[in-house]
């Protein structure tokens, strides 16, 4: 492959990457199922399904997203070996930055179409069709290396109005709806507000949310430390708390002649896996709003695969509310690693020959890597 050329106009700083004592405050809320399968079919089902080997899925079995609100006090760069970049700072010398960063995440399940590859292949990873991040060099970051379409946006974070609440505001570059030529601002995109941490004072649970399970400080506590302790948080969580999220992300490159070309693409893959979890503790999920505002402008659309409230549709212009079916916070370190490209698509120019090889592929499920070299071809010996 050719070396990336690094340059001190730009100071992205490649993975993998630490985030220790990291606090996410997640939404579970519901999807529509329609709505998934379409951004599936949109960004990852490219081309012929056959050709590529694969199709993406909504999953059916578990309707719901995430809505995360987590903040970074500490990113570092997690690489051991000092890079050859010529003049500029190696990447381990440029020290560390903080930021907030708000996303949505829904889980999407890669089925392989050949009967061959049916079990090895298929996998469940996470797809994130909106984030935004307060730092600008982690959304060139996101963006030029991982395919993430980070945004960069105000994000405020602070307490609610009631000891051990949350709030979060997002404001983000846009226009208003029907402005014409009007000039971008930054608008009120999004806000979350929440009562105190569980056990609340504010009437009683219902008895079919998740919260009634750790309703107490002790249970709350406990998933924590036998989660940690057995590393199944997943599995104490019902799989509510996932702690390791391999995300899946379409990575283009625009042709410079012909902009709405790509020159590549890409289906790329990382893995963020939580460690040290402690101080899971939930909060009463009616005592959460998660408001999205000015949803006709140019920010129709993001949030399309949460479940909305039932507003009417002249109210569905200026805020869209969405109720979450359970709420939880709790602090862990982050590790940003393992990064692969997943699957290339074949790039054809419509004015000459199909390209000379074949996509590249490397879809094999996690669980299976570590033994696709014990049962795989071996390599001669020379």
């Amino acid at each position: 492959m050719i070396p990336y050329v690094q340059s001190a106009a730009s100071q992205e700083v490649p993975p993998p990457y630490n985030f220790p004592g990291v606090t996410v405050h997640t939404f579970v809320c519901e999807t529509v199922i329609a709505q998934v399968q379409a951004y599936c079919d949109k960004f990852f089902n490219l081309g012929d399904p056959d050709q590529r080997g694969f199709t993406y899925q909504a999953v059916a079995a578990w309707p719901y997203g995430l809505l995360m609100c987590i903040d970074y006090p500490v990113m570092i760069r997690s690489g051991r070996g000092r890079e050859n970049i010529g003049d500029e700072v190696p990447y381990s010398d440029r020290g560390i930055v903080s930021q907030q960063e708000v996303f949505i995440s829904v889980p999407v399940m890669r089925v392989a179409t050949a009967p061959s590859t049916r079990l090895t292949d298929t996998a469940i990873e996470w797809a994130i069709p909106f984030i935004t991040v307060g730092n600008p060099m982690s959304a060139v970051c996101g963006r030029e290396m991982i395919g993430l379409q980070k945004l960069r946006g105000d994000i405020a974070f602070s307490d609610g109005h009631f000891p051990d609440s949350f709030s979060c505001n997002v404001r983000l570059p846009g226009w208003p709806p029907q402005a014409g030529q009007s000039r971008q601002m930054l608008m009120d995109f999004l806000h979350v507000d929440t009562g105190p941490l569980t056990p609340t004072f504010r009437g009683s649970p219902r008895e079919s949310s998740l919260y009634t399970l750790f309703r107490s400080r002790t249970a709350s506590n406990g998933i924590a430390g036998l989660a940690t302790a057995f590393d199944m948080v997943d599995t104490f969580s019902a799989g509510a708390i996932p702690t390791t999220m391999q995300t899946v992300a379409l990575k283009q490159l625009r042709d410079a002649a012909r902009p709405d070309q790509a020159i590549y693409q890409a289906l790329v893959a990382c893995r963020t896996k939580y460690t040290n979890v402690a101080g899971v503790r939930f909060y009463k999920e009616d005592d959460v709003r998660v408001t999205f505002k000015n949803f006709g402008g140019s920010f129709k659309g993001v949030n399309s695969v949460l479940q909305t409230s039932s507003l009417q549709p002249a109210d569905k212009r200026l805020a869209n509310e969405i109720q979450p079916v359970a709420a939880y916070r709790f602090n862990a370190d982050i590790d940003f690693d393992d990064m692969r490209t997943l699957h290339e698509f074949p790039i054809y120019d419509c004015d000459g020959p199909p390209p000379p090889r074949s996509a590249g592929a490397d879809l094999s499920a996690a669980w299976f890597r570590p033994w696709k070299g014990f049962f795989g071809p071996r390599k001669a010996t020379p």
